[in-house]
């Protein structure tokens, strides 16, 4: 079974999540429950949840912030998920950021939770290497990592290009691929992907030719909404928006 940590100052919050959970999913049980970071901290230190769900606001220490201490830390890479209302969606770019594997809305829908932990049973199956200690391959250098993880990427937009999945399909360790990365790119590797999917973002809607939840999924969006919502924030304008002033010209 693999452990879950929940992570939120709601009560009926987290009663909600651990009642979806064990009603709509198979394979995970709800190891711990947390009020602040502090004490999320705490409970990963003894047990190493394998999924942590993380509400973003909360008095004190934010969902931010763990996930950001989560990304530090040699040979542990759970799946972090964000859980925000819709005023905060900024935050939930900021948990991107930092590595968090997906995102949900509140109130939590059972049915999401569903979707979204048959996506970790897959993950965690094929990422689960007992006895691996995800170090970097011995002859490639860091520079040619980040080139070959790059072309990766490049190549398969529409696909998991998480930080989990990319540590796991290189062999290397979380600190390690943001350290080469910030060497050799001069930014972290979910800061990277953004990029690249707001740069072949802007060439497709340019394009004219594919539909918003077309240009989404290319890119690797199951949430047209929430595609919309990055690249408005990372250009300033809606991908509708953008399409019409590149075509005015």
């Amino acid at each position: 079974m693999y452990k879950v940590l929940l992570v939120d100052d709601e009560p009926g919050i987290l009663d909600a999540e651990r009642r979806a959970i064990e009603k709509r999913t198979e394979g995970f049980t709800v190891e711990a429950q947390a009020y602040t970071v502090t004490r999320a901290i705490e409970i990963i230190e003894a047990c190493r949840p394998e999924v942590i769900l993380t509400d973003i606001c909360m008095p004190g220490r934010s969902g931010i912030e763990l996930i950001q201490y989560i990304s530090g830390l040699e040979n542990y890479m759970p799946a972090c998920i964000a859980v925000s209302g819709y005023a905060d969606f900024n935050y939930v770019h900021d948990a991107f950021m930092h590595g968090a594997y997906d995102y949900l809305l509140k109130p939590v829908e059972p049915d999401k939770i569903a979707e979204l932990f048959g996506r970790i049973s897959c993950l965690l199956a094929s990422t689960r290497e007992p006895g691996d200690k995800k170090l970097p391959p011995a002859k490639v250098s860091g520079q040619e990592l980040v080139s070959s993880i790059e072309k990766h990427v490049r190549n398969h937009l529409s696909e998991d290009n998480s930080i989990i999945r990319m540590c796991s399909r290189f062999m290397i360790s979380q600190p390690y691929l943001s350290k080469i990365f910030k060497k050799y790119k001069g930014c972290t590797y979910n800061e990277f992907v953004m990029n690249v999917r707001m740069e072949e973002a802007r060439r497709l809607l340019e394009n004219g030719d594919y539909l918003i939840g077309e240009v989404a999924q290319a890119l690797g969006y199951a949430d047209q909404f929430y595609f919309s919502k990055v690249f408005k924030t990372m250009t300033g304008c809606t991908p509708r928006e953008y399409r019409a002033r590149f075509l005015k010209v």
